[in-house]
């Protein structure tokens, strides 16, 4: 009797994207080969990638109850500075770049706000702030052109110095890499190539082909964990039955192994599941915060602004509205960014 029936399974995440690349991402070893060899700016030959480390390494439980938040890694440069590096990573297809590099920029300032009330952890040696690269990682169907800054957007008069309104950013558009010129360790091109296929629709055709590059790496002890995470995602944004998923993974572990990582990932699932209700509540209550606060600050919300608001499912996304109720200095900058 066959273990997995053809049945196609749809394991839910609300940051499947999001979550596949955390994982492969927070190894160090992965991010400085993923920066070296894609990335476009002078700055990353300063930098001593051997003194890497991550300050951000969870990315899910145990019951794949989603952990979202930017990666940020601290550094120092082969002179002796020091830096932090600020990960964020973009999947919308429509992309407002302005929005989003504002939006980056935003992380940028919450952390040298975060230096005045951890001066030990985050000040260098002097007392000044560590120097901020922003990486934006970026998969989606349509590429992004060009990488936007602050004096781009801004009318400046004659003979001001545009420089003060830039802040060191390297973009990797993984949509604009040819299939053919991935490189790098086998997990990192497999990262790539799943996110590639999973932009084009093709993931279900080229699951096996990605789950081959582990061939490479079968006695890395964190294959395991790789080839997990793969499962995940493949399950989660492909329509794909389990006995897919089980028989391409026999290519690299044995069909015991292969069957229970596909189980392992639908019963930690199903864990999920059993919380929706409790989820639900939460989200509920977030909203009603959001609509509380809004009234206090600006009077009676809009029906249109507050059908939007109930329409969200997402808890992160829930509490980036909760934070610009708090920051925003009129309804309609409220409203305009909750289009974006």
């Amino acid at each position: 009797m066959e273990v997995f029936p053809e049945i196609s399974v749809g394991v839910e995440l609300a940051h499947p994207h999001d979550l596949v690349v955390r994982y492969f991402l927070v190894d160090t070893e992965l991010f400085a080969n993923l920066m070296n060899l894609y990335g476009n700016s002078g700055i990353i030959h300063l930098i001593d990638w051997n003194s890497l480390r991550c300050e951000s390494p969870i990315t899910v439980d145990d019951h794949l109850q989603e952990v979202i938040g930017d990666l940020r890694f601290s550094v120092n440069f082969k002179d002796g500075g020091y830096s932090k590096v600020l990960l964020f990573f973009e999947h919308q297809s429509k992309k407002e770049k302005r929005h989003q590099w504002l939006r980056g920029l935003r992380k940028v300032l919450e952390f040298y706000e975060s230096c005045e009330s951890d001066p030990e952890n985050m000040m260098t040696s002097d007392g000044k702030y560590p120097y901020v690269v922003m990486v934006i990682l970026y998969h989606g169907e349509i590429p992004w052109e060009e990488l936007l800054q602050i004096k781009d957007m801004v009318s400046l008069p004659k003979g001001v110095d545009s420089h003060f309104l830039s802040v060191p950013t390297i973009l990797i558009d993984v949509s604009r890499i040819p299939h053919k010129e991935l490189k790098g360790p086998p997990a990192l091109v497999a990262l790539l190539d799943a996110l590639q296929s999973a932009s084009s629709g093709k993931l279900p055709e080229n699951f096996d082909r990605i789950i081959e590059y582990f061939k490479e790496a079968k006695t890395d002890q964190r294959t395991y964990g790789w080839l997990n995470a793969l499962t995940r995602y493949f399950l989660s944004v492909t329509k794909a039955s389990k006995k897919t998923a089980a028989r391409t993974l026999s290519k690299i572990l044995n069909k015991q192994e292969a069957e229970k990582m596909v189980m392992s990932t639908l019963e930690k699932h199903f864990v999920k599941g059993e919380k929706k209700g409790e989820k639900k509540g939460r989200i509920e209550g977030k909203i009603e915060d959001i609509l509380k606060i809004l009234n206090k600050r600006f009077g009676k919300v809009p029906k249109s602004i507050s059908q939007s608001i109930n329409s969200y499912t997402d808890s992160i996304a829930l509490d980036s509205l909760f934070e610009l109720a708090l920051d925003c200095k009129t309804l309609e900058e409220f409203e305009r960014e909750l289009v974006h």
